[in-house]
């Protein structure tokens, strides 16, 4: 292209373009650079660059004194570059395309001048503070793509060791330069895009706004980023951050129904933004403006820019050649969206050079339509309003055509909940409302869509519950507290197996529902744990270890804990594994949790026995810690006991039980000597029976060590008695006598007759009387085995069958307890996780189990 006039040409040329740009006649007449230039305007029509700009900056800088000295200076180089490429673009055939970049690279350089100005004039507090701030352009400034009189759309950042009121006093000083009130501003800056809008921080943490994408971000915002780039700042926390971003931007699987949300906002802007009298002259918003040019483009690279690298760039030009390349569109709908684009732009060019200020609106009056066409070369202004026309219809039959199948089909009133047996459809259908997003919500177009599709695979996990009011009930609390609720429901439909888990978990267990409703975040971080393998004491040793500050210590514990009582949980809601693995698992918790607290206490000279539960390896939820200590040190007993028991924000580890001490009172270290003489003659023998399962669970080795021998004696000739079997029968009549409740003995798995007692104490009695030293009752069953191979068998099986029975009827409960539900449905979820058919049928095998157990027993300690 020739870029030159001669000074003829050019004295004739220039005289009509200040009578078309009245503003720049203005800025003519009050700057002595543009003065200058007047004089010989034909040697003022070559492109600018940066490089070229920073040449000429060096001069100029180099004679002010001072940062606001060179603010004034740029302020007024802009303008009158501002101008001069105006008339490079009035006098000379340029391209919209390089018109564009002319306009671009004149901002890039002067907020490229600006940053250095304003970090120059940081408070000396401030100095070193800001080494992440960071300048994003979206908009047409990131599409580097500026018209004459663009806005600059930033967004800023700022990296994780920045003080924040550092950045945020370098974003002002930044913003207040180039956007000064009156006739001192270089350039309108919008930061309305950034998160929150105006209400949203002004310079957010970089992992702060990418959080707000993940769980937040809408289709628009996606859109938005695709023309999003660095232009100042810090590079590398822009790389950084632009990385995080790409599964966002462009994401996998998307479906072209989200491109509904462009359709929606295309259609509210030209129906609300768009009067009446002004529709036939908006250009940008309007039928077959620019925005219908953009929005399939960007919403086509959003469709396949995942899976096609090609399209992942923020220049449109280049986006429209490469979907054509692809196939994605077809030659006559690129040549339209390019011509379309490339017209609205020029036009948009020269309407702002006329009125020295952002419009969209063509001339309302015939005269101006006239001087419009002329400046452009479009001969009168009937020619020009024809040409308008026809790239009005073009450009609208390519966007129908893209977005024709896409626009949103209204969505009936969802009735699915009828398809649900609820107890309370009332109370189902409050807690519904709770899932649905409304204004009191972050309500996002992308969350009500998100919703929409997931409503359906909610109602039919929902459906399969036998306690459906539960389980909504449970989910509504966790999506209230869980906030993003666009992510999570994005996630969920992504994920039938995590809402599968959801729904499950909240339908078995009231209080550890409540425990992940109170911390939600948990659920994420179990669910993306590996969870195919049981883990050990000595799994939790290496992967947490407490810090030295007491109260951080205690919460950090609770917040594991929990975190891995939750695991536990869904993997054995996910059947993985055996019900004896899972209470070995949070026998290990509870180990490891003693072992803290003994750490907690100083490492005192005592040691933890445990029985019961504990000592059986055999822990459930709810479960209490059974336990003795052998040493001495009451205060560091203490210190720990509060370590297990105390109730914090966080919560609480264990509950501890200390009864089976001597005499069940006093002191709770006791020495072994102590305990060798208790046993030998003071102590009862169900207090003996209690040692079958003592195990050493923590604390100083050198004591622990020492326990069982000291006690072993009083244990072995306990075992010899003749009157053993008829001591334990007698005791377990009161038992079944005294803590059975009279019309409801089928409820009383534990205690009742052929129940779980019955196989703990036929295997103690028999272990006992051989001298088997071995904690695990399912051990000692199979020990058994030689002597009553029959009576060995039924109680294995009623050892398991009773074991899964207290494993789910804790899990539900939240605590230890020992009784089948009531007729309803929580003895029909019971029958459920059991794989009964229904409670009826549950209900028969448990009084089977009943009498097997029991006519075992009777051949054992007969």
């Amino acid at each position: 292209m020739n870029e030159s006039l001669s000074k003829a040409q050019a004295g004739g040329v220039w005289e009509r373009f200040l009578e078309f740009s009245s503003g720049s006649a203005e800025l003519v007449q009050s700057s002595e650079t543009l003065a200058e230039w007047a004089k010989s305007p034909e040697l003022h029509l070559k492109e600018g660059s940066k490089a070229k700009y920073r040449i000429e900056w060096k001069e100029r800088e180099s004679v002010a004194n001072s940062a606001s000295q060179r603010l004034r200076m740029l302020r007024d180089w802009q303008r009158a570059e501002l101008v001069r490429l105006a008339w490079r673009n009035f006098a000379l055939p340029i391209s919209a395309e390089t018109a564009g970049r002319s306009w671009t690279e004149l901002a890039e350089f002067t907020l490229e001048t600006e940053l250095k100005l304003a970090q120059e004039k940081v408070p000396e507090m401030d100095r070193g503070k800001s080494e992440g701030f960071t300048l994003l352009a979206v908009g047409k400034l990131g599409a580097g793509d500026l018209n004459f009189y663009s806005d600059l759309d930033l967004i800023f950042f700022h990296g994780e060791r920045d003080d924040e009121g550092a950045v945020t006093r370098l974003a002002r000083s930044v913003v207040g330069d180039l956007d000064a009130p009156g006739g001192e501003r270089i350039y309108r800056v919008d930061l309305r895009l950034r998160p929150e809008g105006d209400r949203g921080a002004l310079v957010p943490v970089r992992s702060a706004l990418e959080d707000y994408y993940e769980a937040y971000g809408e289709v628009w915002e996606r859109c938005a980023w695709i023309r999003g780039r660095r232009v100042g700042g810090s590079e590398e926390e822009a790389y950084e951050f632009f990385q995080t971003l790409q599964s966002f931007i462009y994401p996998r699987g998307i479906s072209p129904s989200a491109l509904g949300e462009l359709f929606q906002q295309k259609g509210r802007a030209e129906e609300e933004l768009i009067a009446d009298a002004d529709r036939d002259r908006e250009m940008k918003r309007g039928r077959g403006g620019l925005r219908e040019v953009e929005f399939p483009v960007l919403g086509l690279q959003l469709l396949h820019g995942a899976r096609q690298p090609t399209l992942q760039t923020y220049d449109l030009r280049k986006a429209i050649r490469n979907l054509e390349i692809l196939r994605i569109l077809s030659s006559e709908e690129s040549e339209t969206l390019r011509g379309g684009y490339d017209f609205w732009r020029r036009l948009e060019d020269f309407l702002q050079m006329r009125q020295i200020r952002q419009t969209h609106l063509l001339p309302d009056t015939a005269e101006e339509m006239d001087r419009l066409a002329r400046a452009m070369g479009k001969g009168t202004g009937g020619d020009l309003e024809m040409e308008v026309e026809g790239w009005r219809l073009r450009v609208r039959k390519v966007y129908d055509s893209i977005f024709g199948e896409l626009q949103p089909k209204k969505i009936s009133g969802f009735d699915g909940l009828s398809q649900v047996k609820w107890e309370d459809a009332k109370a189902a259908q409050l807690a519904w409302k709770t899932l649905e997003p409304n204004e009191g919500v972050h309500a996002t177009a992308r969350t009500k869509e998100n919703f929409e599709r997931w409503q359906p695979l909610l109602v039919a996990e929902l459906a399969k519950c036998a306690r459906p009011d539960l389980a909504l009930a449970g989910l509504s609390r966790f999506v209230v507290v869980y906030g993003a609720r666009s992510l999570l429901y994005e996630s969920l439909c992504a994920s039938p197996k995590a809402l599968r888990l959801l729904v499950k978990f909240f339908e078995s267990s009231e209080s550890m529902g409540a425990s992940l409703s109170a911390r939600p975040e948990l659920f994420e971080a179990v669910a993306q744990a590996e969870l195919d393998t049981a883990r050990t004491t000595e799994f939790h040793r290496k992967a947490l270890v407490l810090p030295q500050e007491e109260e951080e210590a205690m919460d950090l514990a609770r917040v594991y804990v929990q975190g891995e009582q939750l695991r536990i949980a869904l993997r054995s809601l996910l059947g993985l594994g055996r019900i004896e693995v899972f209470q070995a698992e949070v026998t290990a918790l509870a180990e490891i949790c003693l072992e803290w607290a003994w750490r907690y206490a100083g490492k005192p000279k005592w040691a933890w026995i445990g029985l019961g539960k504990l000592g059986g390896s055999a822990l459930s939820f709810g479960s209490d810690l059974d336990l003795l200590v052998v040493g001495e040190g009451e205060k560091e007993v203490q210190k720990a006991v509060q370590f297990l028991t105390e109730e914090r924000a966080s919560g609480s580890l264990f509950k501890v039980d200390f009864r089976l001490r001597p005499y069940a009172e006093g002191a709770l270290a006791v020495p072994v000597k102590r305990y060798a003489q208790y046993y030998l003659k003071e102590a009862q023998g169900w207090e003996l029976q209690a040692l079958c399962r003592a195990r050493v669970v923590g604390g100083e080795m050198a004591f622990s060590s020492q326990f069982w021998p000291g006690v072993e004696k009083s244990w072995v000739a306990w075992g010899k008695k003749s009157k053993l079997f008829s001591e334990i029968r007698e005791m377990r009549e009161r038992i079944a006598t005294e803590r059975v409740i009279k019309g409801e003995e089928d409820l009383h798995y534990k205690t009742r007759r052929g129940g779980l007692i019955d196989v703990e104490f036929a295997a103690q009695a028999w272990q006992m009387r051989h001298g088997l030293r071995e904690c695990r009752t399912d051990e000692v069953l199979r020990a058994m085995a030689k002597e009553f191979p029959e009576a060995s068998a039924v109680l294995s099986e009623g050892l398991e069958f009773w074991t899964k029975v207290e494993w789910w009827v804790r899990l539900s409960e939240g605590r230890g307890g020992s009784c089948l539900p009531q007729a309803g449905l929580n003895l029909e979820w019971l029958a459920q996780v059991m794989g009964e058919l229904d409670g009826k049928s549950f209900m028969e095998k448990v009084r089977k189990v009943y009498a097997r157990v029991r006519e075992a027993y009777e051949i054992v300690l007969r």
